[in-house]
């Protein structure tokens, strides 16, 4: 309110006479409210002319400060437990309880920005912009990834499975390394408690396939053997795989607030513990908040073929590098150790499958079995020795 209005309403209220529609039409206000403010001014003078607050004397939606108190409860007790801890989950375990009614996601979050609980994030890629894709069924298609982590002995690896209908977890496992020999153990320990999936979806990481690389791995191999479909994602997109790869963000968060495991057994432990949690006892978003399990009995489980499956034919493949003066040929992903007596030459690789032949001016200077689990393809040459023994072939 300008000073003159305000001068005019007292001066008004304590008897003057003026032109109040001019003073309204000039001031920018209503005849109904400068009158108001009259009225203000003969009861309460200055004081009556004051901004007041246009809260309502009762809100009978308001949250109760129970149920504040309970927010704010649950959203610590999920962070210390390294759990999901947003306004949906907290909403989610309110509708558990006996409180009554429940509020909703925006009046949950609305208190957590009140209590400075709430961690301004970036500005995301909005998710209808996204192409999803989920299987129709249980077990129609299983997605599998390895990740890093660390215990007090060093750093291992962990093998993750979900079920890309219900996200169960078939299967979270603790190995000293990612191979694929270790791979297919942790697919049998899963298939063993969940039945064998139809299919099988992965990365291009060579613990589960060879397909880049013209061969075949014994995880896939052995997948198409009991009538399980393998397939692999495009290169360097792990979108394809992103339920996997969120459920992995989801367990470093998990892990992160718990003891620093000591070696593979005491790490073991805790995956099963958090399967345990993630199977039966939290809510997922991406299912309509619904637990895992109960989303995996709701429908019948698909099956593998009934046989063993068509294996692909081994690709040839041939390449022409020159012998570094290590005297390793780069061929297809491979580093072939053949001999510094070859350095600075030109050869020819030739792939066949797990099979590889280097040639060196029409001469076959080694031939060996490829092992797809490593780049590095050493010479078999004892350390040491004479100066050209053997090769290894």
């Amino acid at each position: 309110m300008s000073v003159k209005v305000m001068a005019a309403a007292v001066a008004m209220a304590q008897g003057q006479e003026f032109n109040v529609s001019a003073l309204c039409r000039e001031a920018g206000v209503s005849r109904k409210t400068f009158y108001k403010w009259v009225a203000r001014a003969r009861v309460e003078g200055l004081d009556g002319l004051e901004d007041r607050s246009r809260r309502p004397h009762y809100s009978p939606t308001r949250v109760s400060a129970e149920i504040e108190d309970r927010i704010v409860r649950l959203r610590k007790e999920l962070h210390d437990g390294g759990l999901d801890h947003g306004a949906t989950t907290i909403q989610w375990h309110l509708g558990r309880g006996p409180e009554g009614p429940v509020p909703s996601v925006a009046s949950v979050h609305r208190i957590l920005v009140r209590c400075g609980l709430v961690v301004p994030a970036p500005k995301k890629r909005p998710k209808s912009s996204w192409k999803r894709f989920e299987a129709a069924a249980p077990n129609e298609r299983w997605q599998i990834d390895a990740m890093d982590w660390i215990t007090t002995a060093g750093t291992v690896r962990v093998f993750n499975i979900v079920d890309d209908h219900s996200r169960i977890v078939a299967r979270s496992r603790a190995v000293p390394d990612a191979t694929t020999q270790e791979a297919w153990t942790t697919f049998c320990e899963a298939a063993q408690r969940w039945g064998l999936p139809a299919g099988v979806l992965s990365d291009n990481g060579l613990a589960f396939s060879g397909k880049l690389k013209g061969f075949e791995v014994v995880f896939e191999a052995n997948l198409r053997e009991a009538g399980v479909r393998p397939s692999t994602g495009r290169p360097y997109h792990p979108q394809t795989t992103g339920k996997v790869e969120r459920f992995q963000q989801t367990l470093k968060k998990w892990l992160r607030a718990k003891r620093l495991a000591t070696d593979l057994a005491g790490l073991q432990a805790q995956l099963d513990a958090f399967a345990q949690i993630y199977n039966h006892e939290r809510p997922h978003q991406g299912i309509g908040r619904q637990i895992p399990i109960v989303r995996w009995n709701a429908s019948p489980v698909a099956k593998p073929a009934e046989g063993p499956l068509a294996h692909p034919d081994p690709v040839r493949r041939v390449a022409s590098s020159v012998v570094n003066h290590s005297g390793i040929v780069y061929a297809k992903g491979f580093a072939i150790h053949i001999g510094v007596e070859w350095q600075h030459q030109q050869a020819i690789t030739q792939i066949d499958g797990r099979w590889a032949s280097v040639f060196v001016n029409g001469e076959l200077v080694r031939h060996l079995k490829l092992d797809p689990t490593r780049v590095s393809q050493p010479s078999g040459r004892k350390r040491g020795g004479p100066k050209r023994p053997r090769l290894q072939s």
